[in-house]
């Protein structure tokens, strides 16, 4: 009986101080579901991340609101497709690199790939498993990204990307050209 009061005051606890409740709610077919208060209140709660806590906890984020942020780019695929990792001093391990990659909702980069690639980024949007944006086709998949590539890149994980800043906050991406001029910007 004690024991159950010191859960039903941590909860509680929890709950007034910004805790998410883990229970899912319902939600339809093919759209995530939302959790706990976020669900309850209505309102959205941005959870502010580096690339590698992104890629090592992909499987509890996936869904959520996020901000990546102290993200190096390491590529760029297609005008609304790039690859980000961890902004370390120290280079990553192959293996070990906990490399996300971004794709743009509705918007295409409005920055040349030579002047972005190595520039330190920070990321808005929605955290996906790789499968999961896959199935979604929200955003077209870049051409290149097969099975072998992802493994040999260490992508982990992607974002449904709305915004893409530089850290002072100028906003890197613009509307998206149906145009030839959608092609790749490096390879």
């Amino acid at each position: 009986m004690v024991w159950q009061v010191a859960v039903a005051v941590m909860i509680a606890l929890a709950a007034r101080l910004g805790g998410v409740e883990q229970r899912k709610l319902s939600s339809r077919a093919g759209q995530p579901a939302q959790e706990g208060r976020e669900a309850l209140t209505g309102q959205i709660q941005r959870l502010t991340l580096r690339p590698s806590m992104l890629a090592d906890n992909i499987e509890e984020l996936a869904g959520r609101d996020v901000m990546i942020q102290n993200a190096r780019v390491v590529g760029v695929f297609e005008p609304h497709a790039l690859l980000i990792e961890p902004a370390t001093r120290r280079p990553e391990i192959v293996g070990h690199r906990d490399r996300v990659l971004v794709l743009i909702r509705d918007a295409a980069l409005q920055v040349p790939a030579d002047l972005l690639v190595a520039s330190t980024v920070q990321v808005r949007g929605v955290a996906r498993t790789l499968l999961g944006m896959r199935l979604s086709a929200e955003v077209p998949w870049p051409r290149q990204l097969d099975r072998e590539r992802i493994e040999r890149l260490d992508i982990r994980a992607t974002v449904l990307a709305t915004s893409v800043q530089t850290p002072e906050g100028i906003e890197l991406t613009g509307p998206r050209s149906d145009t030839p001029s959608d092609r790749p910007m490096t390879k």
